[in-house]
Formats: structure tokens, sequence, C-alpha cells
């Protein structure tokens, strides 16, 4: 039901009861049933709003990378950041790398979808092109939206360069202008944008949030520790406060690690952007290794094979990821 049907619903029912009040009768069995109809209509209306406003803005706000590759052959035709609003025709970052692996593993699966660390892939096969899209999460209805989206920009992507994909001998340039004119077609890239640019604002107030809790809890075990040297708590009392502080601490840490190296992907000023985008990519894969080696240590104490040495290991791993995150500060 449109708004305006809506509230046509609404004076007809005002309408009814007026009349029905004239002639002098009993409102009460009239007004439960009339009542119910008109919320019936309310409920419509209201989720017809949702499905065509809300859902279609959610989705868009959540986008982060359309990644296109050729599926004979593996090779990524054309991709398109959304954190800098840039496509990309070669793709060679320590991000994308690490993605690709994440890629490898849903075609391997025949797998649709896959939860990661770097966000929700979404991904849709057609006969020469597979597109995946990595969000920041969605409903079931944000992912049907955005699922529609992409295989409509598959339909057109393969109707209007069959040949070329047919005979394709290594050249992506020739999709770079069509990909993206198909996908400026299938969603509003000013809509996107828009989304885009407050979704990177509530991120960076995100960012700082957790950097001065990371600081409480700095200054929550250093004011432990003083009670510990005074004698007010207990040694015992220490370890509990402590742990549950550390634990804590660790949790908060990798969110704001995540949140900083999404940032550092948001296009830079032009005098900063080839020296820093260097040093950023450095950090970049030294985080991605970190991240691996800290992950092969949680399974091993999963599966109850950790070692001292390992666990020596682990916090030697920490203290760079500590060390990484102060110079990733420095360009953000």
């Amino acid at each position: 039901m449109k708004p305006s049907l809506l509230i046509i619903s609404v004076t007809l029912l005002a309408v009814s009861l007026l009349a029905i009040n004239l002639q002098g009768q009993n409102l009460v069995p009239f007004i439960l049933p009339l009542l119910l109809v008109s919320s019936f209509g309310v409920g419509i209306a209201g989720i017809t709003l949702w499905r065509k406003h809300v859902i279609p803005v959610k989705a868009l706000a959540s986008l982060e990378n359309i990644i296109v590759d050729h599926m004979p052959s593996g090779v990524t035709l054309w991709a398109f950041d959304f954190a800098e609003m840039q496509q990309h025709t070669i793709i060679v970052s320590g991000f994308i790398s690490a993605v690709k692996d994440f890629m490898f593993e849903m075609r391997k699966g025949d797998l649709k979808k896959l939860e990661t660390e770097f966000g929700t892939f979404i991904k849709e096969d057609g006969d020469f092109l597979t597109v995946t899209c990595i969000t920041s999460g969605n409903t079931k209805a944000e992912e049907e939206w955005i699922r529609r989206r992409l295989q409509t920009f598959l339909r057109v992507a393969e109707i209007r360069h069959w040949n070329n994909l047919m005979s394709w001998a290594g050249d992506t340039s020739i999709f770079e202008e069509s990909f993206f004119q198909i996908i400026s077609s299938v969603i509003n890239m000013n809509n996107t944008f828009k989304l885009q640019k407050q979704r990177i604002s509530n991120i960076r107030r995100k960012k700082a949030r957790l950097y001065a809790e990371l600081k409480n809890l700095d200054s929550e075990i250093d004011t432990i520790e003083a009670k510990l040297k005074n004698g007010k708590i207990s040694e015992e009392e220490f370890e509990v406060r402590k742990t549950r502080i550390k634990n804590k601490y660790k949790r908060i840490r990798e969110y704001y690690i995540n949140t900083c190296l999404l940032l550092s992907r948001v296009t830079r000023k032009p005098i900063e952007e080839v020296e820093a985008s260097r040093e950023i990519e450095k950090i970049r894969s030294n985080f991605l290794k970190l991240k691996s080696e800290i992950d092969e240590l949680h399974l091993k104490k999963c599966e109850g094979t950790i070692t001292p040495i390992d666990i020596k290991n682990k916090e030697k791993i920490q203290k760079e990821l500590i060390i990484l995150i102060e110079n990733l500060e420095k360009f953000m």
C-alpha cells in the first residue's frame, strides 16, 4: 500500500465512524473490525516502505568491495573499492591477496556466501564471470537485494562482452570503463558515495572510542598493580582482575586494528598519496602476516598442542602488533 492509499484508508475509517456515530448507533461492534483493517493496511504500507527505501540504503552502506573474476582462468578482471570509491584493474595489495584466498576457498567449496575477518563475501556466478561482493554484514533481505544487483551486473556484462570473454587473451583494460558503467547502472553511485562518506565518518568516531577504551584499560591495569604493591588487594584477586582486563583488551584491540586497516584504504590527500600508500601497504602486509601467525597459534591452543615456546612467540607477535598499530596511527 502506497502512503497516499494509507491516508485515504485512514480518512475513510474516520468518516465511517463519524457516520455511524451520527446515526446514534453503538460504535463498539464496528470499531474493532475497522481498526484491524486499518492496522493491516498500516503494516503492509510499513513493510513496503521498508523494502523500497530502508533495505537499499542499508545494503549500499555495507558495500566494501566488488571483485570480478574471469571464471576459466581465475584472473581478476576488475575491482571496485567503495572505501576509496575507486576502481582497480591491477590488484597487487596484500589485502586483495588475502581476499583471493577466501575467494578460492569459496570456489573450491562451491559456496555462495562466506563470513571472514575481512567481511561477508557474497558470490554470484555467470557463464564466464564470477562477481564477489564484500560487505560489512547484512540481513537476509539486504543480502538478497545485493544478489539481485550482482545477477543483473553479470547478465549485462556477459552479453556486452560475450566475444571478448570467449577469446580473452589477458588484457583487462577492455573491461575497465564498461564494468564501471554497468555497476553504475545497477546501483546509484551518488547515493553510495554519500552513504560511504557517512560510514567512514562513523568508523573514525568508532576508532577514537576504541582507542580511548584501550587507554582506560591500560590505566585499570596500572591501578590494580599499584593496589597490589600497596597491599590493598591479594595476589589472587590481582590475577583474576588482570586476566579479565587483558581479555577485554585483546578483544577491543582486534576491533581497533581492523578499524585502522579499513580507514587506511580511504583515499588520501594527493600530496601524501604516493609515500603514504607505500608505507601503509608495508604495514598492511605485516599485519596480515602477524594475524596469520596469531590465528595459527590460536588453533594450536584449541587443539591442545601449544607449547611454552609458542606462548612466548605469541607474546612477541602481540608486541609487534602494538608497534604496527602505533606506526599506522601516524598515517591516520
